[in-house]
């Protein structure tokens, strides 16, 4: 992605945390956990 004078956009580094709940995006049962919506971190 460039900016409109051609200069690339910056981009802040995303950290992600794993899930406190469930560290995967499933809980023990298998189901999708609903703290994170099944994507496994925070």
């Amino acid at each position: 992605m460039n900016l409109d004078d051609g200069r690339p956009a910056l981009v802040p580094p995303v950290e992600h945390w794993a899930c406190c709940h469930c560290t995967g995006g499933l809980t023990s049962d298998g189901q999708t956990c609903e703290h994170c919506e099944g994507l496994g971190f925070c």
